[in-house]
């Protein structure tokens, strides 16, 4: 059996186990594993281009900003990464993300609030993303995807931000996906069921204003 109709037909036997799980007592088992993991093969080359862009290790140094709509509410936020070696700075909305020679910390801009000394994504988990949802938490979204989209999917580019990004649109259930990344990453468009997030601008150098301190 291919590998992805098998790991379709064990998405529905999980989901009915689940159901029937409600008839009993006791904690409910859960399943968090991803499909299939970082730098493997979907069996679908459309996605797979994608993948192999997202995946990739970008030392940068870049700047880039985006637009992050959430569908439920409709909420958008900016958001940005700068990235160069050892360094990442991630910004959603005011919640700052930095990561520097391996030490990180978390914190809410114009707050005098102390920052976290690690990454917290609680922060912002009522975006629907996290901290890595330029390239790592992309990857996953459109793994999950490949494992259950219902029909061929279609491959494009497309220009975003002034830069050409590879694309692959997905059809699921409730609509088509679409994901775009630039060459070596990052994330140019993403468009689920739950997010829309949009490359505003690219630049080939870090963004030192970024990596402010964000709190006491």
């Amino acid at each position: 059996m291919p590998y992805i109709q098998a790991m379709r037909h064990r998405g529905a036997t999980l989901a009915l186990l689940t159901v029937l799980s409600g008839c009993f007592t006791g904690p409910r088992p859960s399943y968090t594993a991803e499909p299939f993991p970082r730098g493997s093969s979907s069996g679908d080359a459309a996605i797979d281009n994608v993948l192999a862009q997202l995946d990739a290790v970008n030392d940068g140094p870049y700047t880039a900003t985006y637009t992050v709509l959430t569908k439920f509410g409709n909420i958008t936020r900016p958001a940005s990464v700068s990235v160069a070696a050892g360094r990442r700075s991630v910004t959603v909305g005011d919640v700052r993300f930095i990561t520097t020679d391996g030490a990180s910390q978390t914190g809410i801009l114009d707050k005098t609030d102390p920052c976290s000394s690690s990454i917290d994504p609680a922060g912002i988990s009522d975006t629907q993303i996290t901290p890595d949802f330029y390239a790592a938490d992309a990857a996953k979204r459109l793994r999950r995807s490949a494992v259950a989209r219902i029909g061929a999917t279609i491959p494009h580019t497309e220009q975003t931000a002034g830069q050409s990004a590879t694309c692959v649109d997905v059809p699921m259930s409730g609509g088509v996906s679409t994901f775009c990344a630039l060459t070596n990453g990052p994330l140019a468009l993403l468009d689920d069921g739950a997010v829309r997030i949009e490359l505003t601008q690219y630049r080939r150098a870090v963004d030192e204003s970024l990596f402010a301190t964000t709190g006491s």
